[in-house]
Parts: structure tokens; C-alpha cells; sequence
């Protein structure tokens, strides 16, 4: 009772000096770097098209590369969803991206999110992992989907010969926004993960229902002096959707857990990728990020499985959050910057 009493008073003090300057729960910033185009897209095939099909300048498509963006998101993440702003400039001009979360295939937190969104499936062919395609069939939008069957079904495939074991690779993706940019390629959107999209369209090309996402329209008027155009193309208003790939939208949450996975940005291409500049879903750029849709929050539930381990040293000790072999004052300074916060990625003291 008396050293629950003693760290009770250092848990105290600790607050006083430390929570001032205590960060803002689970906000998180991730910069966006230039990325293997074909990342898990089909051909990785980059669009010289603007979002009304108007081609960009032969100069511009020659000088252009997305290492000129600049592109942040900041996240927070609560019960449910991650929620935060994305900060661009300097992309393509009046351009649509898929804004989406990406897996690593073999990770706990790729299957929950392609649970969520969609599946990539590659196989073994001795060689490499080839014949890469997105599994098809959303059903009635209902989780599980017909998609989601098919993966249980071969996820666990054997394959001696394959670097996994397993015959079939799948990657988990979930599009859950989108936006068009400024003339002069900037962007602000805010997001919250709460939907789930097959593809985009824009409005002239498909008939939007009411279980589609959010209709967004730009109008603009390319400058033909501008360094992404050459041809007065006139004034266009041109709307954009996100088709719906499990329902309802709005309510389509990430499962609680701990997640790694890659924030992509994606080039739309309005299924062009046979046609000259058309592009065919390439990936712009991407950022690795870490977080949790909390399975805890750190409270005095956790505060007393810390005092367990007080003053204790070894290995591997669940309060040890410096690693350094002890549980000490340092620990509880990190202890307390967590304070009233949903629970760290791979938060040990669960």
C-alpha cells in the first residue's frame, strides 16, 4: 500500500511538470513522399489528363514528377475512425486522387483492412508473385462480401516453393475519399474514415445513387499560359463520386486494433488506361504511419497494471516503456504523456 501511496504522489508531481506541455491525443502528422507508381496498382501507368480529360502540355509532361509535392496529412483517431486534413500543393492541376489506406500482405492489420475496403490478390508462379488483380464482387455491400469469402477461401493456400508458403498474396486497400484540386495543383480536404469506395466516377460517365459517396465538382478555366497547359481549353464543371464498395457510406468503421499500413494517394483515371494519357491507377505518393482505433484508453486501469511494476528491473517488462531495463521515474514521465489518451500502437500495458 505504501509504494501504491508513493507513486500515487510521483504520478502527481510527474502530471504537474509534464501535462502542460502534453501533446494533443493521437494527433499525428505523416509526410507523403514520391512512391513506386505501381504500388499495388495494375500497370502503374501516371495520367497526363486533367479531371476533364483535357491533356496537359508535352513540357509539362515531360518536367513533371511528384517529388515537386508537397503533401501532409494530420490524423487523430478515436473509438472508431482516424479523422484529420490533408495538405497539398504542387499536384497535378484540377486532378482527381483517391485518398486510401494500404496493408502489408502477412500483417494482422492488412486483413482488417481489407475487411473494411478492398482486396489486390497476387499469385506465385515460381517465380514472382504475378496475375495481380482486384478481387471484384462487393455483393449486396454487406461485410462479409463475396470478395471477403474468396480471400478466407485461398489466403491459406499452401505453396512450398513461394518466399511466404502461401500461394496467394493479398493486399488490403480501403479508398475512403477523394478531392480534385486547385488550378494550381493545391488542395485542403478534411476526412474521416468512415466509408468505403470501389472506384471513382465523375458524373458524365455514370449515374450517381443515393448509396454512392459525395458528389464534388470543380469548375475551371485552364491558363494556356500556365506551365501544365498549351491549349485554351475553355471553362469545365466537372463533378466526381466515389462508388460504393461496402454500405452504408458513412458508417463503414475500421475494427478496433493496431494498425501499420501506408496513407496513399492515388491517381484516378476514370478507367482511361487504354486511351493515350489516360493513365491506369497509379500511385502518387505515400507515407508508412502507425495508430491505433483504440482497444483501451490510458487510464487508471492502466495506471495500476503500471504500479505492478514499479521499481522492478529485467526483461521485457510490460511498464518498461524507455526499454532501458528498469521501471523508474522516466517511465512514468512517458506514462503520463499518454494521460486520458486512447492507448499507443503496441502499447504494451493491456
Amino acid at each position: 500500500m505504501k509504494r501504491f501511496t508513493a507513486i500515487i504522489a510521483l504520478f502527481v508531481g510527474a502530471s504537474a511538470v509534464t501535462l502542460p506541455g502534453n501533446r494533443a491525443c493521437g494527433d499525428v502528422t505523416v509526410v507523403l513522399e514520391d512512391i513506386d507508381s505501381g504500388l499495388p496498382s495494375p500497370t502503374g501507368q501516371y495520367r497526363w489528363r486533367d479531371v476533364a480529360d483535357q491533356t496537359y502540355a508535352e513540357s509539362y509532361r515531360d518536367s513533371y514528377d511528384y517529388t515537386q509535392a508537397i503533401v501532409e496529412v494530420t490524423y487523430s483517431t478515436d473509438a472508431n475512425t482516424l479523422y484529420g486534413i490533408l495538405s497539398a500543393m504542387n499536384l497535378k492541376p484540377n486532378f482527381a486522387y483517391q485518398l486510401k489506406l494500404t496493408g502489408t500482405p502477412g500483417m494482422l492489420s492488412n486483413e482488417l483492412i481489407g475487411l473494411t475496403g478492398r482486396w489486390w490478390q497476387e499469385e506465385w508462379n515460381g517465380t514472382e508473385w504475378a496475375n495481380g488483380q482486384n478481387l471484384n464482387d462487393n455483393g449486396d455491400g454487406l461485410s462479409p462480401n463475396p470478395n471477403d469469402d474468396l480471400y478466407f477461401q485461398r489466403r491459406d493456400v499452401n505453396d512450398a516453393a513461394s518466399p511466404t508458403g502461401k500461394h496467394y498474396r493479398y493486399t488490403g486497400y480501403l479508398v475512403f475519399d477523394y478531392f480534385i484540386t486547385e488550378p494550381n495543383g493545391d488542395a485542403a480536404l478534411s476526412f474521416e474514415i468512415n466509408s468505403s469506395y470501389h472506384v471513382l466516377w465523375k458524373t458524365s460517365q455514370r449515374t450517381h445513387t443515393a448509396n454512392d459517396g459525395l458528389v464534388k465538382v470543380a469548375t475551371f478555366d485552364p491558363d494556356p499560359c500556365s506551365a501544365a497547359y498549351d491549349v485554351d481549353y475553355g471553362v469545365s464543371a466537372v463533378g466526381i463520386f466515389g462508388e460504393w464498395e461496402r454500405l452504408p457510406v458513412g458508417e463503414v468503421w475500421l475494427p478496433a486494433g493496431d494498425y501499420e499500413a501506408q496513407i496513399v494517394l492515388t491517381e484516378e483515371s476514370f478507367h482511361s488506361c487504354s486511351v493515350e494519357y489516360g493513365g491506369c491507377w497509379a500511385v502518387a505518393m505515400a507515407g508508412t504511419t502507425y495508430f491505433q482505433i483504440p482497444l483501451c484508453t490510458v487510464d487508471f486501469e492502466e495506471f495500476s497494471l503500471f504500479a505492478e511494476y514499479w521499481l522492478q528491473t529485467g526483461s521485457n517488462l510490460p511498464a518498461d516503456l524507455d526499454t532501458d531495463g528498469d521501471v523508474d521515474l522516466y517511465d512514468l514521465k512517458m506514462f503520463v504523456l499518454e494521460w486520458l489518451c486512447p492507448c499507443p500502437y503496441n502499447w504494451p500495458l493491456r
